[in-house]
Formats: structure tokens, sequence, C-alpha cells
């Protein structure tokens, strides 16, 4: 891929969205393209993280827990690993490329310089992951719902 493509690739991932052309432009420029036969284990669970990676083509699996659970599927534009951008954790799941698959790698440090040169950035960072928090939190309270619902089903049937 050219830099003026990876450029407008970055600009579709959320994360990066309002990013000015030359935030990305600088990620482009030192991300790693790396090309990943299917099969390919990008990272695997509960081993340490180093950076996210940017689906170019292709698509990775993330699957978790012994019997491998499909946890999603992401293709072009999605950004896996996104924590790991921010501070040093442990993968939450295996990510698997599931057919010939391109990616562009943004290591951790890259990131983080980015961050501490404009500020700007973390800002807006801040508010992204804000905005994933309360979309996990609406998602865990329609469960919470569903689970007390099934609970009170099971009560009544119980003492029927």
């Amino acid at each position: 891929m050219s830099l003026d493509s990876d450029i407008a690739l970055l600009a579709r991932v959320k994360l990066f969205a309002g990013f000015e052309p030359d935030h990305l432009r600088l990620l482009a420029f030192g991300a790693e393209a790396r090309m990943l036969a299917q099969g390919t284990r990008v990272y695997r669970q509960d081993m340490p993280s180093d950076g996210g990676y940017v689906i170019v083509r292709g698509n990775i699996d993330l699957v978790s827990g012994r019997n491998d659970t499909l946890v999603s599927h992401n293709g072009p534009a999605a950004l896996i690993g996104e924590m790991a951008l921010i501070s040093e954790t442990l993968h939450a799941a295996t990510a698997i490329a599931t057919e010939h698959t391109e990616v562009l790698k943004i290591p951790r440090p890259l990131f983080r310089r980015m961050l501490n040169e404009y500020p700007q950035l973390a800002g807006l960072l801040q508010q992204r992951i804000g905005e994933t928090v309360d979309d996990f939190m609406t998602k865990l309270n329609i469960i919470r719902s569903k689970l007390d619902h099934a609970t009170d089903l099971v009560s009544r049937n119980k003492t029927s």
C-alpha cells in the first residue's frame, strides 16, 4: 500500500476519528506493514501486548478460552489490540488470521509519543474510550436485564 492509502485507511478507524491528516501521516509512516498467511496467530491470549493492529485487507478472528470461543470477526479498517496502544496489558483474546491478511502494526511507543507531542489527541482518545465504555455498559445492562428475567422465570417455575 502507499502512504496515502494507509492514511485513508487509518482515517476510517473509529479510534482515530478526528485526528488531523498530519497525525495520521505520522501513524502511517511509523506503522509496520505485515502480511499474514491464513491460520497465523497474530498474538495469543494472556501474552503481553506491544501495540495495536489495523486490518488493511483480510480478516482476523478473536477467540478466547480453552475452546477458542469466537469473540469477534474483524475486517478491513478494524483496530484490534487497541488498549495495547496505551498501556502494557495482556491480550484478552487470541487473534488469528482466517484468510490471507495484511495489517498495519502500530507500536505502543509510536502511539504514546504522539500523545505526548500532541495533547489534543489525548483528549480525543479519552472521548473515544469513554464512548466505548458507555456502549459496553449499555450492553451489560441489557444482558443483566435478560438474566434477571430468566432468573424470575426459573423462580416462578420452581414455586408452581
